[in-house]
């Protein structure tokens, strides 16, 4: 019987998938956007059992069980020129190759990524075909399909000011002098309750850093939390995260730019200037959650004396010790751990790993040039482009692992170090101990999704062990969250214990 079975299920599996399936793309490019030709990038397939909703817009978790995303790279294409695709050419996720393609109907559409448009601020250039129900049967002839790049994604512009809330673009020097073209930075402002009626007040000053890929058009506070009586009265910035390599996270890089030199020296000023704030590093302080956890932490040990305190919530790896669950600096392997098993990358509140650092890898190489991770704009993507140095033939940030293998680099391994708050702070404690004191508060779950509490654990102790002076860093450790923290310290509370301690003696 076991036997039948098995016969039956082989059967099954040769007819679901058609090994020697042979497809062919056409593409036709009929739109011109911005002032150029959309003539190189990267060019995404998108497969769906069902009529897409939305627009491919990356992989936000890579479930392996979500449909099917083609990916490659595209140059010197001419917008009169029809471009022809063999599917075996496309990398894929959650299957690399097309032939495993479960075949039956199947809704595709394509998308286009403009590499022209690399470094702008706001999002890429993308144009997207029309969704287009197909049917691919297991025959060995090769099967064609064409798609009409004949749609634009819509550019994020700034909303309408409110009141209360204002949305700003300046440009900034600093980084218009390391890209060699106009650079602009991004932020929206949010103004207090008492900010019209009474015209000789002046404000503290709050940089708020939301979590990756957070834009500075999403919402800071509600309006009604903003104008309540009971909310401190500060001028609220929240920034963009937007950077050409991905997520900014606030730092000076040799891929991103200086960031972290714009916004103390170009944005901040601007804002105290125009808005009426005090002005000072008595007045100036740092909230953030996720990626603005660390961006936020980051800048305090940064800047120590620019700004009066940071309010950090679930933050990104604080010592590369425990980057995530590697040691970049003795691991060999960042998809095998010491004990010859996968790695995890994210696991749910309970326990379970939800998907290994290798299948995260995976999705982020899709969205990359060479279907690697080191320019994706992903997670993984964003820190390399942050804490790597440049390659000096490609112009690209340098992988800390090899994005098929997993093998470390030890060389690039080497300059995150700088990057490395738990070893900066252990390198120069004599010079950077007392001015923080007062001025680290920071949250954490004991359970966090992606097990950025074992570097915070770490953190913490090396805090605990300094002396002259003797830290008085307030980590708080809650037991049984996840990478939500954030809920458990609101932020008017947040604004209220900024304001006790500006108010205290220096």
């Amino acid at each position: 019987m076991k036997n039948i079975i098995t016969i039956v299920l082989l059967w099954l599996g040769a007819n679901l998938f058609a090994q020697n399936l042979s497809l062919e793309f056409e593409i036709i490019q009929r739109l011109w956007v911005g002032d150029s030709h959309m003539e190189n990038g990267r060019l995404f397939i998108i497969f769906s059992k069902e009529e897409p909703k939305s627009i491919f817009n990356g992989i936000q978790y890579p479930d392996l069980r979500m449909n099917p995303v083609f990916g490659v790279d595209i140059s010197d294409w001419k917008t009169d020129t029809p471009l022809r695709i063999e599917g075996n050419n496309l990398y894929g996720f959650p299957i690399k190759n097309i032939i495993e393609l479960q075949t039956g109907n199947w809704y595709i559409y394509a998308l286009f990524k403009s590499f022209d448009s690399h470094g702008k601020i706001m999002e890429e250039e993308q144009i997207y075909s029309e969704p287009v129900l197909i049917n691919i049967d297991s025959s060995n002839k090769t099967q064609h399909f064409q798609l009409s790049l004949d749609k634009t994604v819509g550019s994020a512009t700034l909303p309408d000011d409110k009141k209360h809330f204002k949305y700003e673009s300046i440009s900034s020097r600093l980084l218009t002098d390391f890209w060699k073209k106009p650079m602009s930075v991004r932020f929206q402002v949010a103004l207090p309750k008492s900010y019209y009626s009474d015209l000789e007040k002046e404000y503290p000053l709050l940089v708020m850093i939301g979590g990756f890929g957070e834009r500075f058009y999403n919402k800071i506070i509600s309006e009604k939390e903003l104008l309540d009586e009971s909310t401190p009265e500060m001028v609220i910035i929240l920034l963009d995260s937007k950077a050409p390599f991905g997520d900014s996270y606030q730092m000076n890089s040799s891929n991103n730019g200086p960031y972290g030199d714009a916004l103390v020296t170009e944005v901040i000023p601007y804002i105290e200037s125009k808005y009426r704030c005090i002005g000072n590093s008595t007045s100036r302080f740092l909230t953030g959650t996720s990626t603005g956890g660390w961006a936020s932490l980051a800048l305090q040990v940064f800047y120590p004396e620019f700004f009066n305190g940071v309010w950090s919530t679930c933050s990104d790896p604080v010592d590369f010790r425990q980057m995530e669950l590697m040691n970049i600096y003795e691991d060999k392997n960042a998809f095998i751990n010491r004990h010859g098993l996968e790695r995890p990358g994210m696991r749910d509140i309970n326990g379970e790993p939800r998907y290994t650092l290798r299948t995260e890898i995976w999705a982020e190489n899709i969205l990359g040039i060479e279907n690697s991770y080191h320019n994706s704009g992903g997670q993984w993507g964003s820190w390399n482009a942050v804490f790597s140095p440049k390659d000096t033939i490609t112009g690209l940030p340098r992988m800390i692992f090899h994005p098929e293998t997993g093998v470390l680099d030890k060389n690039v391994a080497e300059a995150w170090k700088k990057y490395d708050l738990r070893l900066f702070l252990s390198e120069n404690w004599d010079e950077l101990g007392f001015k923080l004191q007062g001025k680290l508060h920071i949250w954490m779950g004991t359970a966090d999704s992606y097990y950025l509490n074992n570097a915070m654990v770490l953190f913490d102790r090396f805090l605990k062990s300094t002396s002259n002076p003797k830290s008085d860093a307030e980590i708080n450790f809650i037991c049984g969250e996840g990478h939500a923290c954030d809920s458990e310290i609101p932020l008017k509370i947040m604004m209220h214990q900024m304001l006790e301690r500006m108010e205290k003696p220096r």
